[in-house]
């Protein structure tokens, strides 16, 4: 009689040291930035010049801090290990094709659909992800030159409405992509969340085994465009029945 197959979540390393320090660094940074923000846009004229002026400089430097961030992360897109590089970003191959729509349909489905398992970074999600950086590049070029202006000048300056509009910009980001996260996280129990600390993410065995051989076909058209195949064949279909280790299980 043939053995039920392995549904055991078995944790392996996806996110790299450098990739998930820079994270928590770009998250913390952008929330320190969302605040200062804040309290400029909707108390700037009711604050004291003192105050102000205090609030101005932690804007000030978290914006450098948020932009060195930002900056590590980008050379990192090109010099980085596979998971980190802008390729992981992009629905290059066929099995990022693939999970680009099973993704789509299962937020049109309202998380009813299951979610196909991917190793680094969701193929729908990365062009979101670039577009982000490109984003925070722009911001943090405007918020530069803003600085470099006198309080009179920037304050008339119709790079500061830019500003504003990229402030808000970079919110609905963060808040739509905390709000996948956590979706993600409950529906496809992988430990995404997780993952970014210790960097593991958790797999069945025929989970893990389908996503090596889509990393040696993504491998192969790299090699030879006309060659590939889709990978992941029949996964996402027992994704839903799929169970997390007990305490004993190895």
């Amino acid at each position: 009689m043939a053995s039920a197959p392995d549904t055991r979540y078995i944790l392996h390393p996806i996110w790299d040291p450098l990739l998930r320090a820079l994270h928590w660094w770009l998250a913390l940074t952008i929330m320190a930035q969302f605040t200062s923000g804040t309290i400029l846009l909707t108390l700037g004229n009711d604050m004291s010049d003192a105050l102000m002026g205090k609030i101005d400089i932690v804007h000030y430097y978290g914006g450098y801090a948020f932009a060195a961030g930002l900056v590590l992360r980008i050379i990192w897109l090109f010099v980085g290990p596979p998971t980190a590089r802008w390729r992981d970003l992009l629905p290059l191959t066929p099995a990022q094709r693939r999970i680009w729509r099973e993704t789509f349909f299962c937020y049109l489905s309202g998380f009813r659909r299951p979610i196909s398992p991917y190793r680094g970074h969701n193929a729908f999600a990365g062009p979101a992800y670039l577009a982000f950086f490109f984003l925070a590049a722009a911001q943090v070029t405007v918020g530069i030159t803003l600085s470099l202006m006198s309080d009179s000048e920037a304050m008339n300056s119709p790079l500061m409405t830019v500003h504003e509009w990229g402030f808000f910009l970079l919110l609905a980001f963060v808040i739509v992509h905390v709000a996948l996260v956590i979706a993600h996280e409950i529906a496809g129990r992988h430990g995404l969340i997780s993952a970014m600390i210790h960097g593991h993410k958790g797999f069945t065995e025929p989970e893990y085994q389908a996503l090596h051989a889509d990393r040696d076909d993504a491998l192969s058209v790299q090699a030879d465009p006309d060659t590939g195949t889709e990978g992941l064949g029949g996964v996402a279909a027992t994704n839903g029945d799929t169970r997390k280790p007990g305490a004993n299980d190895g």
